[in-house]
């Protein structure tokens, strides 16, 4: 009897231990479920998600620039002397043939004068051969060589004359003197550079612009001009010219001309361009914000049953807000707005709002 309340004793005992490692088991089993269920629902990106929308529009494009002078020239020497005179300095208003320097021109005098004797002769001697030739007095090789004196001394003329000119120095623009390398007194030689004038009636902005940009152009080829300085001036720019060739980032450089009202432009100057497009356009648009990486080639995500796929497209900033998707996007799709930096393909999602 004591050795069958032993066994029972034991029983019991076991059972108790099964069932206490029963529900260990099944603790561990829930505790896991729930862990599994914590981790998925932490692996859920909240997403904020919006739908294209087509919308008509004038294409605005504003770029960044800076001014230059409409024309640069550095005046040179092309005589050598002492100089006489110097007339302008830096700051200086100067007009088309005003003369700026004076060089001692004796030798060049006394050598015209010479020429011009030697032309003279020359041109006698030729009509009395031109007659002589006539009645056969001469022979034609006498004839010839009076002809080829007569041409040397065309060129010695017309040679000593423009030496002559070129120790009067003037000014080939009309504009601001910008710098000055010669001072009265000073012996000048030929190539050295004694002025540089600046033309500053008319400025030249120029910006660099993408691709697509300068194909959108308006036919009118005006852009509005705003210089940082005169915020209130609102200038117009006449485009002049379009680069064939882009530079290593693939924009083109505009050069726009516009005037100098009151000579208060300076070459240096930044500002601002805006060009709009002649022709209405039509396009999908979505938020800046949605695009991933640059503009021209980025990504968006598209929302796909409970997760995302990325997809490259290919767009035009509108304004500081949205861009023009061109390619890559359809009106259906829906684009996630934020949350994309916690985003890859396949990443599972949970929309927290439908913009429409």
């Amino acid at each position: 009897m004591k050795q069958i309340k032993k066994y029972a004793g034991i029983g019991i005992i076991i059972a108790i231990v099964a069932l206490g490692i029963l529900q260990l088991v099944n603790n561990k089993k829930r505790l896991d479920n729930e862990l599994q269920a914590m981790q998925q629902y932490s692996m859920v990106v909240p997403v904020e998600v919006i739908t294209p929308e087509r919308q008509g529009f004038s294409q605005q494009v504003t770029e960044n620039g800076v001014l230059t002078s409409g024309a640069e020239v550095t005046i040179l020497s092309e005589t050598s002397g002492k100089v006489l005179s110097v007339n302008g300095n830096i700051g200086d208003k100067v007009y088309t043939g005003q003369t700026l320097v004076t060089v001692e021109k004796e030798l060049a005098e006394s050598q015209f004068q010479l020429a011009k004797t030697n032309l003279e002769h020359a041109e006698k001697d030729l009509a009395r051969y031109d007659n002589l030739a006539g009645g056969e007095a001469v022979t034609q090789q006498q004839l010839e060589a009076v002809k080829l004196k007569y041409k040397d001394a065309q060129t010695q003329f017309t040679a000593s004359k423009k030496q002559l000119e070129n120790t009067t120095i003037r000014s080939p623009i009309s504009g601001i003197i910008a710098s000055r390398s010669v001072e009265k007194g000073s012996y000048l030689l030929p190539s050295v550079p004694v002025f540089t004038i600046v033309e500053q009636d008319r400025m030249v902005f120029t910006v660099n612009m993408a691709e697509e940009d300068v194909l959108a152009l308006g036919t009118e080829r005006k852009a509005g001009v705003f210089i940082d300085a005169f915020p209130e001036k609102s200038l117009t720019g006449n485009i002049r010219g379009i680069s064939t060739v882009p530079d290593l980032s693939g924009r083109y450089k505009v050069e726009m001309e516009l005037n100098n009202p009151g000579n208060i432009l300076r070459a240096g100057m930044s500002g601002k361009a805006v060009f709009a497009s002649d022709t209405d356009n039509e396009g999908l648009v979505i938020p800046r914000k949605c695009v991933v990486g640059s503009v021209r080639d980025g990504k968006v995500f598209i929302v796909h049953g409970d997760t995302v796929i990325s997809k490259q497209v290919k767009a035009r900033t509108l304004n500081e807000a949205e861009v023009l998707v061109a390619e890559g996007i359809t009106e259906t799709d829906r684009i996630v707005l934020s949350g994309q930096i916690n985003l890859e393909d396949g990443s599972k999602i949970r929309i927290l709002n439908v913009s429409p």
